[in-house]
């Protein structure tokens, strides 16, 4: 049988549908670190620069300080976050991991290991390796960040 022009599913579709499908999954996976997405997308970005000020860390990721105020106030009640006084300017706090806050990366990179391995069932090595590398080229082309989800 033939197929028509309108069964045809193109690349900007199957992305879409593959990715919402992958954040769906993800999202539900990273809960049961006791975490949500957005909080481990934060925690991961603080332990990739610690001692970065919220403002610097609001900059890195493209956001108003304001969004992720509220966030780092929830993370160092949790005991996951420390702001110390940056030495030479005593009017920004930077942001460190605590022992706790480590450990909770730690939980959601063993999660997101899980994730990958289920989520690319399946494929070859290799097949995994051309795909990530032409879905890179697409997130770089269009001036995604690699440390944030559009969608943060």
């Amino acid at each position: 049988m033939k197929r028509s022009r309108r069964d045809e599913r193109g690349i900007a579709f199957l992305a879409s549908q593959v990715g919402a499908l992958s954040s769906r999954l993800w999202n539900r996976t990273v809960e049961s670190t006791g975490l949500d997405s957005r909080t481990a997308m934060l925690l991961w970005n603080v332990a990739l620069g610690e001692g970065r000020s919220q403002r610097e860390l609001a900059t890195a990721l493209h956001l108003p300080p304001s969004r992720i105020v509220g966030m780092v106030d929830a993370m160092e009640k949790r005991g996951w976050l420390e702001r110390r006084l940056r030495e030479g300017d005593r009017r920004t706090r930077e942001l460190h991991l605590t022992p706790a806050g480590s450990r909770a990366v730690d939980r959601v990179m063993a999660v997101g290991r899980a994730h990958e391995a289920n989520f690319t069932e399946g494929l070859t090595a290799a097949e995994k390796v051309a795909l990530a590398r032409l879905l890179n080229k697409l997130s770089v082309a269009r001036g995604l960040m690699a440390t944030s989800h559009p969608d943060f």
